[in-house]
């Protein structure tokens, strides 16, 4: 009987145990994952400039300038449409069972500055949308 006792009071405290390292783990990667979608927020602000001819921002001026190194669309940072950056969480904690997927996706409407040339419409307004995936 005390043998039974024993069993079931380790099995408990090994469940205990368990799911404390299992809940870690997952408070882990949501914390990498909001820092991630902090940083990508700032770094996207950077590209809002009050001075349109600032070279390091804008979508037309010459090679690299405008375009985010995370960005694999190769295009301006803010220019509408999809932008791929899961290359900012391809390492641990989020992509160490499986793939994660970091995507923002840029809209521009009027706000009384008028829009700007197609398809950047750099002198609109931008509503941005991220979207991260990555398994528990």
């Amino acid at each position: 009987m005390a043998t039974m006792i024993a069993a079931i009071t380790t099995t408990a405290v090994f469940s205990v145990i368990l799911s404390s390292f299992v809940s870690d783990a997952k408070a882990d990667k949501r914390d990498a994952a909001a820092m991630a979608l902090r940083r990508a927020q700032d770094t996207l602000k950077s590209y809002v400039s009050a001075q349109p001819g600032d070279s390091s921002y804008v979508p037309t001026s010459g090679l690299g300038a405008g375009r985010w190194a995370a960005d694999n669309s190769g295009s301006w940072a803010l220019r509408d449409g999809s932008h791929n950056i899961s290359s900012l969480v391809s390492g641990p904690p989020l992509s160490i069972t499986g793939a994660a997927a970091f995507t923002y996706t840029v809209s521009s409407y009027d706000c009384g500055f008028g829009l700007g040339s197609a398809p950047n419409y750099e002198r609109a307004c931008k509503r941005v949308v991220f979207n991260l995936s990555y398994t528990d």
